[in-house]
């Protein structure tokens, strides 16, 4: 349609075919109202899933990789060669109804209502659609922002660029890779290659693409001949256009101009609106009156609990605290209390030892080590002391270059441990004996030389990237062993004699040479960048990864491992969590800031080490537990939900693709065998929240905050808390919500009369 601006605005309920390419001419919005796309664009993997919006800019390069028989909502809007481009718009993710879901709300009406004036057209339709189309772009600028310079010259190389162009001009002249390679002076090998890696397709399929688009659109909109057509667009003869024609549009040219030029909706009698297209659209937009609306349900937990059973015993992994900063003896004490945790990491430990050289005899100061582990011990908790191989680094860096004078401070070390702790046996004594380096391992002979020195200890553990094949449970009785750890911090007994042995097993540095680890991790905080990046999601960065962090948990139960079989790190302010951990990785996933302001990762922490040891019901999302007459129930919103928010596929997971995201979880459990007055408590963590904190948005900006600021940002930064009195007679039906990236936690306490 053609309004007073003289802006051209299409719109057309179609069906998209899978494509290997697509270049988009004009500015495309694609509101997916059943089935669903993946796709990738300027490549890019891209999962458009039912109710979802996306934007394509002008010039985009898209292949549809896969999609599900679907209908789509295309609305198209073109500018005359008198108008300026629209700016690239700025979009990595499908709108929803869980992102950026303000503009997607408005996106979807607008998009729905100038799609129904153009097909049932009243008088007074023309300046209704035009504001419709303006209203739209103006939601694009307001909600998504346009791609700076920077993004766009990191789309694709300068030259790459160029060439595009270039084609985009001459695509009607004699093109070849060879003319296009000595006009942009560049090997065409190399210019095929950079081509084909940077946009998905050859320069030669790049060219057809693009005759076959002009040529498309000149069947449409003139009646020129179909020869001169394709002579105008670039094709040698008509017999090669038809052939590349009716490969891509599975027509010929003159069989395409005759059944149809445009995709129009029929069936417009009577002044009805189609029933197909009312089904379609009545789920996301609110069309009066009209027969046959539908709303889209939110996915739902229901289930009958019965409190009286137990399905197993709920155990806890046992966390071993790191601290970047100063300890301080309050946050110790708080650590233990409330989150449970019995071990502190003793790190660097050479750093804390004075040693002096006097008379060629070595004499060892354990000071600072000191202080440090009986402040540990007053705040109730235990050393946790990590030999690791970076330690004879700092050993030679000293100027001591050599492995006896280092076995004689570690002698020294084990006799004054002895010697001033009683305690000594509850404490913990790993080794981490391998040099993890860019694509190599090595182990650090004089660290393997030092463990039996420790071989009387109760509790010696010796790091491998993976479980020796000859390690047995924890369950295990079994005498004279020391225990071994994995990279997923999975503990198991070994023999010493059989670890000793195992150290010098070549597999185990090939597997390090692998860097699955840093590999890993580097995943993982792309990840997290990518809610750190987003003008929408950052503000829930810190309630994403709460919410991931208790999915960890969830996984580990849903593989029946048991828990407290794992000795996971934990970092308090931003201390790394293994050596070779990326500091910015540690930042994001710690428990507080440095200056100690509480994350959300601490309340996550929090409630699951409140779980009582009795299971009583588990899914992927809920678990309740109890012990006696009280129960504690954690509901999460799915983790793989949240994955498909930002795109990131994964084959553990079966994803039902075709429905649309729904912005929460309905949660209704039917609890039997529950009698009493009980106290419901229930505690959350939500989007919401974050959206009411007005207040610390200020205070983030602030470089450094005072003590003041800091206490007024824990009171404010918490869970939301509400509390009711029931009396209770036999059966109760429980009903929540769980919003995206939220956390309930709900606690059922019996109150005695």
């Amino acid at each position: 349609m053609k309004n007073g601006s003289d802006q051209i605005v299409l719109a057309a309920i179609e069906t998209i075919e899978e494509v290997d390419f697509l270049l988009i001419s004009e500015l495309t919005v694609w509101f997916v109202l059943s089935g669903y796309l993946e796709i990738t664009r300027n490549s890019s993997d891209i999962l458009i899933r039912t109710g979802d919006i996306f934007v394509f800019n002008k010039g985009d390069i898209v292949r549809v990789i896969s999609s599900e028989e679907n209908a789509t909502l295309t609305v198209k809007i073109l500018t005359n060669e008198y108008q300026a481009e629209f700016p690239p718009f700025k979009l990595n993710i499908p709108l929803s109804m869980v992102y950026k879901k303000d503009g997607y709300e408005h996106m979807k009406n607008s998009m729905a209502y100038l799609y129904l004036e153009m097909i049932y057209p009243k008088d007074g339709s023309d300046y209704i659609i035009e504001g419709y189309s303006k209203h739209l772009i103006g939601l694009l600028y307001r909600y998504l922002g346009s791609v700076d310079e920077k993004e766009q010259a990191e789309a694709a190389s300068d030259k790459v660029k160029e060439i595009i162009s270039y084609i985009n001009v001459n695509y009607s002249e004699k093109l070849s890779l060879d003319e296009i390679a000595e006009k942009f002076y560049s090997s065409k090998y190399y210019l095929a290659h950079s081509f084909k890696k940077q946009l998905g397709i050859s320069i030669g399929n790049y060219i057809k693409e693009v005759r076959l688009f002009h040529s498309f659109r000149m069947l449409e909109s003139t009646s020129n001949k179909i020869v001169t057509i394709a002579l105008a667009n670039g094709f040698p003869n008509i017999r090669s256009f038809n052939e590349a024609f009716k490969i891509r549009y599975k027509l010929t040219p003159a069989k395409f101009r005759e059944e149809s030029q445009i995709a129009t909706v029929q069936n417009r009698t009577n002044g009805a609106l189609p029933q197909d297209v009312l089904a379609l659209l009545s789920p996301y937009v609110p069309l009066g009156e009209l027969p046959g609306a539908v709303s889209i349900a939110m996915d739902r937990i229901e289930v009958q609990v019965d409190l009286h059973k137990t399905i197993g015993r709920y155990s806890k992994v046992n966390h071993v605290l790191k601290v970047k900063g100063e300890l301080v003896d309050s946050r110790l004490l708080e650590v233990r209390e409330r989150l449970g945790v019995k071990w502190v990491a003793v790190m660097h430990i050479f750093e804390k030892v004075d040693v002096q050289l006097n008379e060629g005899k070595l004499v060892c100061s354990f000071r600072e080590l000191d202080r440090m582990l009986k402040q540990i011990v007053s705040a109730g908790m235990f050393p946790y002391l990590q030999f690791q191989s970076t330690d004879f680094d700092v050993w030679e860096q000293r100027g001591f270059h050599n492995n006896e004078s280092f076995q004689t401070v570690i002698t020294e070390l084990h006799l004054h441990l002895q010697r001033n702790y009683m305690t000594n046996q509850d404490w913990m004594y790993e080794f981490r004996c391998f040099y993890e380096l860019e694509n190599s391992g090595k182990l650090c002979l004089p660290l393997v030389d030092a463990i039996p020195t420790f071989a009387s200890y109760k509790n010696v553990i010796v790091h491998f990237p993976m479980l020796p094949e000859d390690a047995v449970s924890l369950d295990k009785d079994c005498n004279n062993v020391i225990y071994c750890i994995d990279d997923r911090t999975r503990m198991r007994k070994i023999s010493l004699e059989a670890a000793l042995n195992h150290l010098f097993d070549e597999a185990y540095i090939r597997v390090i040479s692998k860097n699955a680890n840093m590999k890993a991790q580097n995943l993982i905080l792309d990840r997290m960048l990518v809610y750190e990046h987003d003008d929408y999601l950052h503000a829930y960065s810190d309630l994403a990864q709460a919410n991931a962090s208790i999915w960890q948990y969830i996984s580990l139960m849903n593989q029946h491992e048991i828990a407290g079989h794992f000795f996971p790190p934990l970092s308090l302010d931003s201390a790394k969590l293994f050596e070779y951990f990326p500091e910015e990785l540690a930042s994001k996933l710690s428990l507080c800031t440095l200056d100690g302001r509480y994350k959300d990762n601490w309340y996550a922490t929090e409630f699951v080490s409140r779980l009582y040891e009795e299971l009583v019901f588990q899914s992927d999302s809920c678990i309740v537990t109890k012990r006696q007459e009280n129960y504690r129930i954690l509901t999460v919103y799915p983790e793989e939900e949240v994955h498909q928010i930002i795109n990131q596929k994964s084959e553990q997971f079966e994803l039902d693709w075709h429905k649309a995201k729904s912005p929460y979880i309905f949660v209704k459990l039917e609890l039997e065998n529950l009698e009493g007055t009980y106290r419901l408590i229930k505690q959350q963590l939500t989007p919401e929240q974050v959206d009411q904190r007005l207040d610390l948005a200020e205070l983030r900006k602030c470089e450094k905050l005072s003590f003041d600021d800091i206490a007024y940002w824990n009171a404010i930064n918490r869970p939301s808390r509400s509390s009711e009195h029931l009396k209770i007679k036999g059966h109760y039906t429980l009903e929540y919500e769980v919003p995206l990236f939220g956390i309930v936690m709900i606690e059922l306490e019996k109150i005695d009369l």
